[in-house]
């Protein structure tokens, strides 16, 4: 079974039974990768997020290096083919539901505008939003950790306002202040 459908059955078991306040934390106990690879891709609902964060925590020597390799590589191919697959997926039923428009609320302009989009546009716009989520999840992985390399690069990048994660990494620090 591919990682990625590993990760979405054991979210769906953890996020279908409602875990009490005085039970542990299902997320410590996961394999190093498979913990790194649930934080990554934040396929739990937000339910689970505080709980999460709490185990990346723990685990933060761990996880430091797969969290650098992840904000330093981006996502997986793996993952970005299936990205691109599901993109594609996703396109292919947009043009049917704009070829009879009528019972879908869209103005003219916004019709036109979905009828104008290629399909690779609009491919290489879901890879793109990907990959940023995947990389900023990565940096606040790497804040979590907190590691020496990791606390420098969201520092970095703090400081740094051409880079499109400037902002994530001050709501990081801004944690710290808080």
């Amino acid at each position: 079974m591919r990682t990625t459908h590993v990760l979405a059955v054991l979210c769906v078991l953890l996020s279908a039974s409602p875990i009490p306040a005085q039970s542990s934390n299902p997320f410590v106990e996961l394999p190093t990768e498979l913990l790194a690879g649930t934080w990554l891709t934040r396929n739990c609902g937000v339910d689970d997020e505080p709980l999460l964060e709490v185990a990346v925590a723990r685990r933060g020597v761990e996880l430091e290096p797969l969290f650098l390799a992840a904000w330093e590589g981006g996502p997986p191919e793996a993952q970005t083919r299936t990205t691109r697959e599901a993109a594609v997926a996703r396109y292919q039923r947009n043009r049917e539901a704009i070829r009879d428009a009528e019972g879908l609320g869209l103005s003219p302009e916004d019709l036109e505008r979905a009828r104008e989009r290629t399909e690779e546009q609009y491919v290489e716009r879901a890879l793109r939003s990907a990959e940023v989520l995947y990389r900023e999840q990565a940096l606040r992985g790497l804040y979590l950790t907190g590691g020496e390399q990791g606390r420098r690069i969201v520092e970095e990048v703090a400081q740094d306002p051409d880079s499109e994660f400037n902002a994530a990494a001050k709501r990081l620090l801004a944690r710290d202040d808080g």
